[in-house]
């Protein structure tokens, strides 16, 4: 033991004596060492935020027992290649239930929109789940309060009792800890508290709207109690969640739910024909469409991490080359050559530990920001936090980067001997095989910055393709809300319209307001009804024939408020009643599916059911509208007087030249004078709407056009660290040159070549790295091929002119040199 003690101690001694010699070296220069802790602090700030990200939304299992057998089931047509979102038939669930061997429980459940009506407190409007008394012991989860209902309550006529969230728990009830057993009033109807749901338990993760709403939490969980009396077959209604037998493959699952849906197709031909289902993962449905996203920014990530270590590395080997004429003095004098290659090792190290420390309170901060940016829909995004599995990772990669920043300095000074550097004197050293990993780390950062501006471009293009694509309503200034009203209250379809009849003409007598509409649907939330259009002479029962269509009821002056424009004929008037001819507006896309190279108008056409159609008069015909998406091809529409349809009416549309907030407040006192137990759920600019619908590709473009320009500093700074180095070793041959007659400009020339040459094959390199990068982004492009000469020639365009400005400063200077000066020059 005391062997061992007087080893440690003085090596642990000399450690700390190398440490201290390279903070002064740091001390003596700032501004190097300023940079150079700056550049990798951002590096590790991103990195630390986007693992804790990563790791958060796509890695970490979902919060539910055994989560790896949950699946979702949703309908598909494998004719026309249409999917549902999140649901399928409630009937055919309950058939896979039995049928299906693999499955070892399914649940179902669908979303309601209540409004919480207590007593001396204002309506308000609450998200939440209706659903089988089996999804939470599918989930595995138990509440933190109380219990959850049984099958009992899950009947017709006996739903009346309710599972809170926390959140609604805590917000509205103050964490009442006797609430179990309390009566809760929802849409003033009484409903008994069973428990309460734990802290941070959200199902599902995922909302089934495209709509940005305030919160993605449930705020509770009511029976389902279905009437199957009133399921229908081959009707999409419902979310469907399936737990698998254990060691059964989700692959067996899928064949054996094939078979079941071909069976229900043979045995029910007039609702389920040509309809199937898909089995997807329950990980896959909730965060599966951000996985290309994320993943292209963690890639992205990457390569800015290793564009910052390699600009680190460039740097501290021009920097140690100035300082080898030093270090060989001391290894001549008897210094080892370990203890002298240590300096430039701890160095590396030093910095980039200084650069995590100051990474982890800028990760916090860059989290932040992208939380901020990102939209609302992305599951458990909001809930990621800097935690110390995410500050330790940072750590490691610190370390990582130092050893090898560190190490590649180190090495140079290993592999040259004293005599050779002392006979070369301080500044020649340029065109030696070592400038050779110099020169690699400079053309590996332009490479890496041509691959992030390039997909950086490639989302700017993206981003202006779709904000110029013409959706066919025009959004400024339009405004929409929803209001759902209670069945138990307005449970007839006159008593529902006349509600809204009353809040649009209090709304139209406002003074800003221009016009004001109301729906059963609206575009880019996910609330249009699906049906099939079928012309006169088709309609034979068969519910699969016909032209699949967005169908929406719509009052008089909808498609003005809108800006829809038409094309032919008339849109709807208060004279188109219930009493009256039925008639339908439908898109110059189903006029040509059904009536091509013809006059649509005085057609008759079927949306309801094919055994029991009901025929409407083409009265007018609009242009095409994308109602699903603006990266989606507007489909066939077809629109119904809200006086003639059957549906429920949703959607309050206002036009106003006032800001949307004002509008929201006016519409709110407006519902709440025609009735106070209804609320507004929520309400939203439809051009805030049209760019929540493409928030994860502006939070792509925000962080990739970060990346690229970091990208472009970095490059510019390597370029410049190396030229000013090889100019500085070229002193001497530049006024040898000068005195021969060289001008300034042929001075100037050849310096900036050496920058330029560099350049080029970086650039050359970058662009097949370009490729791998934007087939990550494939699926998230609009309107531009992956490999797109253009943006690529962007790309290279703006590293020419950056790398060329970066080399011509230190030409500049080197071209103002005087002739003798630089022959005296050592």
């Amino acid at each position: 033991m005391a062997r061992m003690s007087t080893i440690d101690i003085p090596l642990f001694e000399m450690l700390w004596t190398d440490v201290r010699q390279v903070l002064r070296q740091i001390q003596k220069k700032p501004a190097f060492a300023g940079t150079a802790i700056l550049v990798l602090a951002v590096g590790f700030g991103v990195s630390t935020a986007m693992f804790s990200t990563i790791r958060n939304v796509l890695l970490n299992p979902l919060p539910y027992k055994a989560p790896d057998r949950l699946v979702q089931i949703v309908s598909r047509w494998p004719k026309t290649g249409e999917q549902t979102e999140w649901s399928a038939p409630f009937r055919d669930a309950l058939d896979w239930k039995t049928a299906v061997p693999a499955f070892q429980d399914v649940a179902m459940y669908r979303y309601m929109l209540l409004n919480l009506t207590e007593v001396g407190g204002q309506a308000e409007a609450l998200y939440g789940l209706r659903t089988t008394s089996n999804l939470l012991p599918l989930l595995g989860i138990h509440p933190q309060m109380g219990q959850w209902f049984s099958a009992g309550d899950d009947q017709p006529g006996h739903t009346h009792v309710m599972i809170l969230s926390d959140d609604l728990w805590r917000r509205r009830f103050h964490a009442d800890p006797q609430i179990i057993g309390k009566i809760v009033h929802l849409d003033n109807e009484g409903y008994q508290v069973l428990g309460v749901m734990p802290k941070g338990f959200n199902f599902p993760l995922k909302l089934g709207t495209g709509a940005q709403l305030p919160t993605d939490q449930m705020q509770y969980w009511i029976p389902l109690g279905a009437d199957l009396s009133k399921e229908h077959r081959g009707d999409p209604n419902a979310g469907v969640i399936a737990r698998l037998k254990k060691a059964i493959p989700i692959g067996e699952a899928r064949a054996q739910l094939e078979t079941s849906c071909q069976l229900l197709q043979s045995q029910y031909p007039a609702t389920n024909k040509g309809m199937s289902a898909v089995l997807l993962s329950l990980r896959q449905q909730t965060v599966g469409q951000f996985n290309a996203p994320l993943l292209a920014l963690l890639a992205a990530t990457g390569l800015l991490m290793a564009l910052t270590c390699a600009n680190i590395a460039s740097l501290l080997l021009v920097k140690g080359e100035s300082s080898s004429h030093e270090l060989a003095v001391r290894m001549a004098l008897g210094g080892s050559i370990g203890r002298v290659a240590r300096v430039p090792l701890i160095e590396g190290i030093v910095l980039c530990f200084a650069g995590w420390s100051l990474g982890v309170p800028l990760a916090v901060v860059i989290l932040k920001f992208l939380i901020y940016l990102a939209p609302i829909d992305i599951p458990r995004l909001a809930a990621t936090r800097i935690d110390l599995q995410a500050v330790f990772l940072g750590l490691s990669l610190a370390l990582l980067c130092g050893f090898v920043v560190g190490g590649l300095n180190a090495l140079q000074v290993l592999k040259r001997s004293p005599r050779e550097v002392l006979s070369e004197g301080p500044r020649a050293s340029s065109g030696r095989p070592r400038a050779k990993l110099r020169s690699s780390l400079v053309i590996g950062q332009i490479a890496l910055a041509v691959i992030l501006v390039s997909g950086a471009g490639l989302m700017l293009r993206t981003f202006v393709n779709l904000l110029s694509t013409d959706i066919g309503y025009k959004p400024d200034h339009v405004l929409y809300s929803v209001t759902v009203l209670p069945p138990s209250q307005y449970s007839k379809r006159a008593d529902m319209e006349l509600f809204y009849k009353k809040v649009l003409d209090r709304l139209r007598t406002m003074p800003g307001i221009e016009s004001a509409a109301a729906s059963t649907g609206f575009p880019m939330v996910g609330q249009y009804d699906n049906t099939k259009a079928q012309p006169a002479g088709l309609a034979n029962g068969d519910r699969s024939s016909g032209v699949s269509t967005d169908f929406d009821e719509v009052s008089p002056g909808y498609l003005e408020a809108m800006g829809v424009r038409l094309t032919n004929g008339r849109t709807f008037t208060e004279a188109d009643t219930a009493n009256t001819l039925k008639v339908a507006v439908i898109d110059t896309n189903l006029a040509k599916k059904l009536w091509p190279e013809q006059n649509p108008l005085g057609k008759l056409i079927n949306t309801d059911d094919p055994a029991k159609p009901v025929w409407r008069q083409v009265v007018g015909v609009v242009a095409p509208t994308r109602n699903r998406s603006l990266d989606i091809t507007a489909r066939p529409s077809v629109y119904v007087p809200l006086s003639q349809g059957a549906g429920w009416i949703n959607f309050v549309i206002v036009k106003s030249l006032a800001p949307p907030e004002e509008t929201t407040r006016l519409l709110k006192s407006i519902v709440s004078s025609v009735d106070p137990n209804q609320s507004v759920f929520f309400a939203q600019s439809m051009s805030q709407l049209i760019q929540d619908s493409i928030a994860t590709r502006h939070l792509l473009l925000v962080a990739l056009a970060f990346f690229g320009f970091a990208a472009l500093i970095l490059s510019a700074l390597g370029i410049y660290s190396l030229v000013s180095f090889i100019a500085a070793s070229r002193v001497r041959e530049v006024g040898i040159r000068m005195a021969l007659g060289a001008t300034r400009g042929n001075i100037a020339g050849l310096v900036v070549f050496q920058g330029i040459r560099l350049a080029l094959l970086g650039m050359t390199a970058g662009l097949i790295g370009s490729i791998l990068l934007s087939r990550l982004l494939i699926g998230l492009l609009f309107g531009v091929r992956p490999f797109d000469v253009e943006t690529l020639l962007f790309a290279i365009l703006a590293l020419g002119a950056v790398t060329t400005i970066a080399a011509f400063v230190p030409a500049y200077r080197s071209a103002r040199l005087q002739p003798m000066r630089a022959l005296r020059a050592e």
